[in-house]
């Protein structure tokens, strides 16, 4: 594809001004990541059963629907043709599949009501991807929504522990008991969150200032250990090592292997646990919990309904929660019938859009963007933020092997995981300064 090249912007001035245009596209971008960090629902009571809403949340959907349509005036405006070039054959074959899953769908007008929630999403991810004048603006932009939610985590823990700290009195998983969850509803979003967040302080310290780096990664840092989240935990050293191996080679074909070797075995030691019974004594005999807390007996289900339906799957999103699944199972109703999802989310996508939607995403999110990386020329300009997206892409393809973090509705992980997705594609297609 022929590059297109972003007119370079005028250099900084000892005492910029804030120009109109500037400011829209700051107060823009931080009103998006603050919608996605903190959410319209921050800082949940867990002492309360949770509730299933069949017509959604609604101030989910009028929120992020007026943030979508001042981001499609603004791009109306401002960069249509940068959007288009987010666009790729894999990404329209990919929502091609799930526009059929939802025809095909056992709940087809629910199925339809989140494909469209979430093409929302994703069209947010893209545009304020283009808000930015430059990295340099992005990462003091990134610094602004992170120490932001950095300070109302810390302050719930000080001011509000009962909202922010896991307790005993916790309607669901009481075993959580004084783990950190800040405003976020589990610790294992918390703690997914911080490790984005240390992502987000090793780009700001490389591109804006190494003090304010180095401020985020301390204060993510020591959060993510309270939160204990063994998912979150356990990836973040290997994303930090296997980012430095992928940056250092120049073939294409071995970062991909070495990839996509890493999640088989994650998956055959995780998901393949309920197949094989070697896998689980394997288990057994090295972990502590062999279940991953509980995960096991969701997976086994799981994978029973999908050889029901492999090729057509249940339809976008619409498997967990349906009145199918949650009055069922019978004889084998457990807290499965409760689950909000797979706790895996390839054998999440492989339960709502079958194994052809699977493997279409696998395309898109975990191949395409790896491509993509090698085919950008790494300069003292883009390393930086080619870095950030390169890491966040892979721990979200890893972490979703214990998490469905992959097209959903509305979550963290996955806004910033699609954000980097198009953002590796965008660098691999422009060449744009610092």
């Amino acid at each position: 594809m022929r590059k297109l090249t972003i007119p370079r912007s005028a250099a900084i001035s000892v005492q910029p001004a804030v120009d109109a245009d500037t400011l829209v596209r700051s107060v823009l971008f931080i009103a998006v990541y603050l919608a996605i960090w903190i959410s319209f629902h921050p800082f949940p009571s867990l002492a309360d059963p949770p509730q299933e809403l069949e017509a959604g949340d609604r101030v989910n959907q009028i929120g992020f629907s007026l943030l979508f349509l001042a981001l499609a005036g603004w791009s109306y405006f401002n960069a249509p043709r940068r959007l288009a070039l987010l666009s790729r054959p894999v990404l329209l074959a990919t929502l091609a599949w799930c526009a059929l899953s939802v025809i095909l769908s056992w709940e087809p007008a629910l199925a339809a009501r989140r494909l469209a929630f979430t093409l929302v999403v994703m069209s947010i991810a893209a545009i304020s991807l283009l808000l930015p004048k430059n990295s340099r603006h992005f990462s003091e932009l990134l610094a602004v929504v992170v120490l932001t939610v950095l300070a109302l985590c810390y302050l719930g823990v000080l001011l509000a522990p009962q909202l922010s700290i896991h307790q005993a009195t916790d309607f669901v998983e009481p075993e959580h008991a004084g783990e950190w969850r800040g405003l976020f509803a589990h610790k294992n979003q918390a703690g997914a969150a911080m490790v984005l967040f240390v992502f987000v302080g090793i780009f700001v310290a490389r591109m804006r200032s190494f003090a304010l780096g180095a401020l985020i990664v301390v204060l993510a840092g020591i959060f993510l250990a309270f939160t204990m989240s063994k998912n979150a935990i356990g990836v973040f050293p290997l994303v930090l090592i296997l980012s430095r191996i992928i940056a250092r080679g120049r073939r294409p074909a071995v970062g991909l292997t070495l990839i996509l070797i890493i999640l088989f075995i994650f998956n055959l030691f995780s998901v393949g646990s309920v197949l094989f019974e070697s896998i689980y004594r394997l288990n057994e005999a090295f972990m502590p919990d062999p279940t991953f807390t509980g995960r096991t007996e969701i997976w086994r289900a799981a994978m029973q309904y999908v050889a029901q339906r492999p090729f057509t799957g249940y339809g976008f999103s619409a498997f967990w929660g349906t009145p199918e699944i949650v009055f069922g199972l019978g004889e084998h109703a457990s807290w499965v019938n409760a689950a909000s999802d797979a706790h895996n989310g390839y054998l999440n996508l492989a339960l709502t859009i079958g194994l052809p939607g699977l493997l279409l995403t696998i395309l898109w999110v975990v191949i395409s963007p790896i491509t993509d990386f090698y085919r950008q020329p790494r300069t003292p300009q883009t390393e930086p933020l080619q870095m950030l997206f390169l890491r966040v892409c892979l721990f979200s393809m890893f972490s979703a092997c214990f998490e469905s973090s992959i097209l959903q509705q509305v979550g963290e992980v996955w806004f910033f995981f699609v954000s980097a997705v198009f953002g590796l594609h965008y660098l691999s297609v422009t060449r744009i300064t610092a």
